[in-house]
C-alpha cells in the first residue's frame, strides 16, 4: 500500500486538479477542501473529500481531520501548497503526528521578520527592518530610517497591505486607516525602502540541492500592479548576473532551511552599488502568470513539482538556464473605478508577435477590485530570443493595450 495523503485545498482552477500529479490508484487521498474549492477534485478516485466552511477555522479543520483518520487510517504526508495554508499545514502535522515542516520551520517562511533575521545571520544583505505593535513605534522607524520606508504585514502575500508613505503626512493617514483607536497594530513591520531593480527568482530545490532555477526582472512593482499599474517580468539572459543570482539563491534557501521545495524569491538589484538585497520568499510556486510560462516555455509544471518534492519522489526537473528561450509576460490592472463591468479588451497576439498566449476577461465580466494577479484586465505571455526583445514586446503590447469598461452601477450590475 502506498501513502496516505491529506491534501488542503481552496483553489477552484486546474491548479487543483491533484490527481494529474498523484496516482490515486497508488496512494490514497484525502481531501479538506472549501465548496468553492470541491469542483476539480476527481470524487471517484478520492478516499474522501471532506468539505469546511472556511480553511481558516483551525479548530473546524483539526477536527475534520482526525474524523478522517478514524475513517481511513494515519496520514502519511499532508500537501498544503497555497501561501495562505502553509501555517495550517504545519499545525495539522503536528496535531496528527505527521512527518514534514512543522509550526517553526514554516515561520521561517511566512514571518518576514523572522524570515529576514535568519537570511542576515547568513551574511546575506537585507534591508532594516523592525516588527512594530503601535504608530509611535511606525514613527520612529521613520526618525531613525527616514522616507519613504514600508509598512507591511509580517505575514502577508500578493502586495495586501503594502504602504510606502513618502512623508510625515502620508504616513499620518496610513496610520489613521491601519492603527485601531488607541494606536495599536497588529502583525506589522516596518522596513527599509531599497532603491534597485526588483528581480523575481523561480526554481525548485530537492534533496538540499537547487534543480533548476531562473531570475526574472520586474518592470514595474507588485505593489505599484496593486494600485493601478502594469506589471511585466521578464527573464534574465546574463549568464555573469544569474550566476550571482544562484549563489545568492543558495545561500538563502540553506539559512531558510529549505531542502525541498518550489519556491519564488525576490530580490533587489540596487541602483549605484549593484548589490543583491533579500526581499522576501515564499515557499510555494509563484503567483499570475509564472506557473504558465513555466509550463508553456521552460516545460515545468511547478505545482506538480511542488507535489514530487514534498513527497520525495524522485525525478528530472527540466531546467531554465540562460542560454535558450526567453519568457515573459504582463498582466494588466483593473480599471480604477471598481467594480466595473468589461465590455471589451482587445487582443494584441496579432499586432505583437512575440505574445504566444493572452488570457482577456470576456465580455460581462465584473472586476471588483479584488482579483489580485489572477483576474486581472488582461494577461499577456511572451517568448523570444533575448530580454530585450521580450520586454520590448511588452512596451509595445502596454501602448497598444485597450479595454471598453464602465462601472458596474452604471449598467445595472
Amino acid at each position: 500500500m502506498g501513502r496516505h495523503v491529506l491534501i488542503l485545498n481552496r483553489w477552484n482552477n486546474r491548479f487543483a486538479e491533484y490527481h494529474r500529479y498523484l496516482d490515486h490508484r497508488v496512494d490514497r487521498v484525502s481531501y479538506l477542501t472549501t465548496a468553492a474549492g470541491r469542483g476539480p477534485l476527481d470524487a471517484a478516485l478520492a478516499e474522501e473529500i471532506r468539505e469546511v466552511a472556511d480553511l481558516a477555522d483551525r479548530a473546524e479543520v483539526i477536527a475534520a481531520a482526525a474524523e478522517l483518520v478514524a475513517a481511513h487510517g494515519p496520514f502519511t504526508h499532508v500537501l498544503a501548497l497555497s501561501e495562505f495554508d502553509l501555517e495550517l499545514g504545519a499545525e495539522l502535522r503536528e496535531a496528527l503526528g505527521v512527518p514534514g515542516k512543522g509550526s517553526a520551520e514554516v515561520r521561517l517562511v511566512r514571518d518576514k521578520v523572522v524570515m529576514k533575521a535568519a537570511v542576515a545571520a547568513a551574511g546575506l544583505r537585507v534591508p532594516a527592518n523592525r516588527a512594530v505593535a503601535s504608530a509611535d513605534e511606525v514613527r520612529a522607524f521613520a526618525t531613525e530610517h527616514g522616507f519613504p520606508f514600508v509598512l507591511k504585514p509580517r505575514a502577508g502575500a500578493d502586495s495586501q497591505g503594502v504602504h510606502i508613505p513618502a512623508d510625515a503626512a502620508a504616513l499620518d493617514a496610513v496610520l489613521a486607516r491601519e492603527a485601531a483607536d488607541d494606536g495599536t497594530l497588529t502583525d506589522q513591520q516596518c522596513e527599509e525602502f531599497v532603491d534597485g531593480t526588483l528581480y523575481q527568482v523561480d526554481g525548485v530545490v530537492s534533496g538540499g540541492v537547487l534543480r533548476t532555477v531562473r531570475s526574472w526582472r520586474c518592470l514595474g512593482s507588485c505593489l505599484d500592479f496593486a494600485v493601478g499599474s502594469p506589471f511585466g517580468s521578464v527573464a534574465n539572459d546574463d549568464p555573469a548576473f544569474e550566476a550571482r543570482v544562484v549563489e545568492f539563491t543558495e545561500g538563502v534557501l540553506a539559512a531558510l532551511q529549505l531542502t525541498d521545495e518550489v519556491f519564488h524569491l525576490e530580490i533587489f538589484r540596487t541602483a549605484g552599488t549593484d548589490e543583491l538585497v533579500f526581499l522576501e520568499i515564499g515557499a510555494r510556486a509563484g503567483g499570475g502568470q509564472v506557473r504558465f510560462v513555466w509550463e508553456e516555455v521552460y516545460g515545468l509544471d511547478l505545482i506538480e513539482a511542488s507535489v514530487h518534492v514534498q513527497l520525495g519522489v524522485e525525478r528530472e526537473y527540466p531546467r531554465a538556464d540562460v542560454g535558450g528561450e526567453v519568457a515573459g509576460y504582463l498582466m494588466m490592472p483593473e480599471p480604477p473605478v471598481r467594480p466595473a463591468v468589461v465590455h471589451r479588451v482587445a487582443p494584441l497576439g496579432g499586432a505583437v508577435p512575440e505574445i504566444y498566449a493572452e488570457a482577456l476577461p470576456p465580455a460581462g465580466t465584473v472586476l471588483d477590485g479584488n482579483g489580485g494577479a489572477v483576474h486581472t484586465a488582461g494577461a499577456f505571455r511572451f517568448r523570444a530570443g533575448t530580454s530585450a526583445q521580450v520586454q520590448s514586446a511588452i512596451e509595445t503590447a502596454v501602448k497598444l493595450y485597450e479595454i471598453d469598461w464602465s462601472p458596474a452601477e452604471a449598467t445595472g450590475v
